[in-house]
């Protein structure tokens, strides 16, 4: 379900698994932040002051963040040292695995907007 009063129009959260995180479009400027996660209180938080194409950029990779942080790869201390055959399989199945699960918001992500087209 979309936000009417917000700039960029997406669902307003991202299930992960058995958590679901809430989108908020919110300033981050005074942090010298595009966006980020707060695991505790299960928000990602996303400046809507970029274009279209740099916002859902900054969306997906706060959005692999969540995956990665599911799949044990919390902190770089969590990460095992690990090939590029591994990386790339944890990284395909973790996309189709969300995408499932978040249809409408991965199809808002891989769309293509007007400000885009120019």
């Amino acid at each position: 379900m979309a936000t009417a009063s917000k700039k960029h129009k997406h669902p307003d959260s991202v299930t992960i698994g058995f958590k679901t995180y809430k989108i908020v479009q919110e300033s981050l400027k005074d942090e010298d932040l595009y966006g980020c996660v707060d695991f505790c209180k299960n928000i990602i938080t996303i400046d809507p002051k970029q274009d279209s194409r740099n916002y859902k950029w900054t969306l997906l990779h706060e959005i692999f963040h969540i995956g990665y942080y599911l799949f044990g790869l919390g902190s770089d201390e969590d990460i095992p040292q690990m090939g590029n055959e591994y990386l790339t399989a944890m990284s395909s199945n973790m996309v189709m695995f969300l995408w499932g699960l978040n249809k409408e918001l991965f199809e808002y992500i891989f769309s293509e907007d007007d400000d885009e087209k120019n």
